[in-house]
């Protein structure tokens, strides 16, 4: 997202601006025919994801679940109560409960989308299906892990994040927050909870939807871009070759996804049990090895996203909020008060520790990021809380 500039503190100031805020005058030409995700059209305004975040209204109350991770309420299981308090001045963040007014896609076009989805998760065209696409396509899992290594390799703050999302950092960093956060939950886990990789098969099952059950049979690994198995080609989206609609459609289907109405009562939202899917660094291209955001995530058993962005440099942080689709493991999510930008990936990738994401910009752009997965600092790097 960033352009190269002329000297330090120049980039000081391009970071403290958000295209979260400014991403509804995006500007640019908009996807073309026969472009695909990785052309990398930039949006008009200079920004990052964090800043021009709407006023802090007067505080209301927020409303009070790799490796297998055990089930929260568990008897037996519950991670030990740590002894520190949910943050406090926590307000609502109530744009992100409602569809922008250019969404007006209907069920029977989202029905459509993943009639034929079903199609290329079934397997139906043999050799671009998706079926076993990492094994098959072993240069694509590379081309990810080098982006990866990059910034693992080349990232000063890589191994210097001992301080973040630990007891009092919360009460430092108020920010409206969507319903469904589990701050809910601060509570009831330890610090180093939400920094957890989970494995496939605690993740797969820890839902208690009625999903279809060939969905559900194998993972589904999304790689986005030329050469993966989501693709834009004129005009249309294909997802292991399979046509699954148009690119407006495409689009308009992952903000109706990541909108998720609020939580009925305070109640209702204490009660949720929430596992982690770990922090990662979010890197917005192959040559960005100096992430400016960290994105924290976790899923509830209705599958509900919750989690937050944080820019270290400029110390500001949004929430985030979406869903799984129990139709075809596809993960969409908003930031902030955005009304104009959703990330969408797939579960299984978020078991990974490198997880390719598809940042919507409005219905006609696209782009290609990279989630890299962080450690929990070590002992001694951190005081995790009393």
């Amino acid at each position: 997202m960033f352009r190269a500039l002329s000297s330090l503190k120049a980039a000081t100031v391009l970071v403290a601006v958000s295209f979260l805020g400014a991403c509804a005058s995006y500007g640019g030409r908009g996807l073309q025919p026969g472009e695909r995700p990785g052309n990398r059209s930039r949006p008009g305004e200079p920004g990052g994801f964090l800043g021009m975040q709407r006023p802090i209204r007067p505080a209301d109350p927020v409303a009070p679940g790799p490796g297998a991770i055990a089930r929260p309420g568990t008897p037996g299981n519950r991670p030990a109560r740590p002894i520190y308090n949910r943050p406090t001045n926590v307000v609502h963040n109530r744009v992100i409960n409602s569809r922008p007014s250019w969404v007006n896609i209907n069920n029977n076009r989202i029905n459509a989308i993943h009639n034929n989805w079903h199609g290329a998760i079934a397997g139906t065209r043999p050799g671009v299906g998706l079926a076993n696409w990492g094994g098959s396509h072993p240069n694509r899992v590379a081309y990810w892990n080098n982006w990866g290594n990059s910034v693992r390799n080349n990232w000063h703050g890589y191994q210097n994040h001992g301080n973040w999302f630990h007891n009092d950092w919360w009460n430092s960093h108020a920010h409206p927050w969507g319903g469904w956060h589990y701050s809910n939950a601060f509570n009831r886990y330890p610090w180093s909870y939400w920094w957890r990789t989970p494995a496939w098969g605690a993740l797969s099952s820890w839902f208690t939807w009625n999903a279809p059950a060939a969905v559900w049979a194998q993972p589904v690994y999304y790689d986005y871009g030329p050469g993966g198995n989501v693709v834009y080609q004129d005009n249309q989206v294909f997802i292991g070759g399979q046509d699954v609609g148009s690119a407006d459609d495409f689009a308009q289907s992952a903000f109706a996804l990541a909108t998720v109405p609020p939580p009925p009562t305070e109640e209702v939202a204490a009660q949720a049990d929430w596992m982690p899917l770990g922090t990662f660094a979010m890197s917005s291209s192959e040559n960005d090895t100096q992430p400016q955001r960290v994105l924290q995530l976790a899923v509830d058993k209705n599958g509900v996203i919750s989690g937050t962005l944080y820019s270290p440099q400029n110390d500001q942080t949004v929430t985030i909020q979406g869903q799984v689709d129990k139709e075809t493991q596809r993960v969409a999510f908003r930031f902030g008060e955005s009304e104009d930008v959703v990330a969408e990936t797939g579960l299984y990738n978020l078991t990974q520790n490198e997880v390719p994401l598809l940042v919507h910009f409005g219905p006609t752009r696209v782009e290609n990021y990279l989630l890299v997965r962080l450690d929990a600092a070590q002992d001694g790097q951190a005081n995790p809380g009393p």
